[in-house]
């Protein structure tokens, strides 16, 4: 018996841990989040964008876990995630944004409950900072 409620409480104060690290982190996401939405890269005309969405491309051959299953001049997209692997699958489109401009944005994401690897978020916002750096 006392086993049991040992073994009861264990799982509890692990559960607990679990939960409220997941909820600890909502403020740190958000924040990510914003600053992702921040640094969104913008191109400005064709050449700039031709150097970005080749940038992006690259980017996602040498940091995704996936290959490549398309690619269009507003699409890139890799396989998806195979189920429970932490590795990256991505998506990345070319929007216009009016006056020739567009963003070009970025999903990360895995199929792992435990998170990526490595963390989607910071993935994503290498994406931004290497595409965004990109000059024609």
């Amino acid at each position: 018996m006392k086993l049991r409620i040992f073994l009861s409480l264990a799982s509890a104060s692990v559960l607990t841990t679990f939960l409220s690290g997941c909820a600890g982190n909502s403020a740190e996401i958000q924040a990510k989040r914003a600053e992702l939405e921040r640094t969104t890269p913008v191109c400005v005309d064709e050449a700039d964008c031709t150097a970005k969405w080749e940038a992006a491309q690259l980017w996602i051959v040498h940091n995704a876990g996936y290959k490549l299953q398309t690619v269009t001049n507003v699409l890139l997209q890799t396989y998806n995630a195979v189920p429970n692997s932490p590795s990256l699958a991505v998506q990345a489109t070319k929007e216009p944004m009016g006056g020739g401009k567009y963003k070009i944005a970025v999903s990360v994401s895995c199929s792992n409950m435990f998170g990526c690897v490595p963390n989607q978020w910071d993935a994503a916002l290498s994406f931004n900072r290497a595409v965004s750096a990109v000059t024609p």
